[in-house]
């Protein structure tokens, strides 16, 4: 049997998970779909961790201006979305038409498809870290692009 008390605290954090997820939901649908960058600084921590650097709200929003100048009909598609206690785990597919400049790349016309999966973690009702990871070696591919890998110095021998 469940005490009340930790019922109550169950309830509790579930709506705070939902809520969590919520905001990740928001911020797909408004920050990328409808292309609204307000919804950065709503949303995230002014001081918000992206991959283990501080890059604050106005570096989070350039990123996102990148990838909208760089394709303005970006759509991002929700595949899965979890969630347990402070942190939402979100798996997405990304479709745009390459119209604008991205990574230095001209535009191309091409219509590119990628996948991704980001991680968020929440404190005080925002995003303070967030980890992406997204398959840009795949869309450089789909734009023309040839990665190499970086070139390794020649060691003289004495």
């Amino acid at each position: 049997m469940v005490s009340g008390c930790h019922r109550q605290a169950a309830d509790t954090r579930d709506t705070a998970t939902e809520q969590n997820k919520a905001l990740v939901r928001r911020w797909i649908d408004e920050g990328f779909n409808r292309q609204s960058l307000a919804v950065v600084d709503e949303l995230f921590a002014e001081r918000v961790v992206v991959n283990g650097q501080v890059v604050g709200r106005d570096g989070l929003k350039q990123s996102m201006r990148r990838h909208l100048d760089g394709f303005p009909d970006l759509h991002v598609t929700i595949g899965d979305i979890l969630a347990e206690g402070t942190k939402v785990g979100v798996w997405y597919t990304v479709q745009g038409t390459h119209q604008g400049e991205f990574e230095s790349i001209p535009a191309t016309g091409k219509r590119v498809s990628w996948v991704g999966f980001d991680l968020f973690s929440f404190e005080d009702g925002k995003i303070s870290e967030a980890h992406f990871v997204s398959d840009y070696h795949g869309l450089l591919a789909q734009l023309g692009a040839t990665v190499s890998p970086p070139r390794t110095p020649t060691r003289v021998r004495p």
